[in-house]
């Protein structure tokens, strides 16, 4: 790849370069160039007391160019990217302030409400899932007449409702997992299992929301 960058510059200046103060030589005519060697720069000096600088191909590009081909092998040697991962989330982006005020309000683990909110509906306010759960907090109907929620597919009420549900868990069980399984399997169900039901959903939802909180 080749830049050229023309630049017009009075004699005087055109005498201040290395190759001319050093030699003292006169100004040839316009057929004249005086290379710099490798640097790649060439100054065409003529009548009308002007010096022309022309700057062509700079060694650095190849170099620059292998030393990003070196870092894009480095990158891919990573471990990729998981697609669970929350960062691009757009509607995440919009809803997390809200989240997190939830959380302060209901004294709730910071990220807690966040990780179970993204494990149920990927911040999608209108999600519906086939057992008849609503919104980004997939709040059941019973469950949301219980903790004062009207609109469930009101996004802030909903946020709102599943902070207050997941807090009344948290008190009920007094810890983590418990309350992130009773929120998806209900507490009668933790309560019967004495711990995390085993029937199949349970187990992969509450190793799902810790994981997400722990990112």
């Amino acid at each position: 790849m080749t830049r050229l960058l023309l630049i017009a510059l009075p004699v005087a200046l055109a005498a201040a370069w290395p190759s001319r103060a050093s030699t003292g030589a006169t100004a040839p005519n316009v057929s004249a160039i005086a290379a710099t060697g490798s640097s790649g720069v060439t100054v065409q000096t003529g009548e009308g007391g002007f010096a022309l600088l022309s700057f062509g191909m700079w060694p650095a590009q190849k170099s620059d160019r292998q030393r990003s081909r070196d870092r894009s092998i480095v990158e891919l040697s990573k471990p990729a990217l998981v697609s669970h991962s929350k960062v691009g989330s757009f509607r995440r982006a919009i809803y997390l302030p809200h989240v997190m005020a939830a959380e302060r309000q209901y004294a709730l683990p910071p990220g807690l409400l966040d990780a179970l909110i993204w494990t149920e509906s990927r911040y999608n306010p209108f999600a519906l899932s086939k057992a008849g759960a609503v919104g980004l907090g997939q709040l059941m109907a019973g469950t949301a007449r219980q903790v004062g929620v009207r609109n469930r597919y009101d996004p802030l009420s909903n946020v709102g409702g599943a902070a207050l549900y997941l807090r009344t868990l948290l008190d009920q069980f007094g810890m983590v997992h418990l309350a992130v399984a009773a929120y998806n399997a209900g507490p009668k169900a933790v309560t019967r299992a004495g711990g995390i039901p085993r029937n199949g959903e349970t187990p992969i939802y509450v190793r799902q929301v810790l994981r997400y909180w722990r990112l």
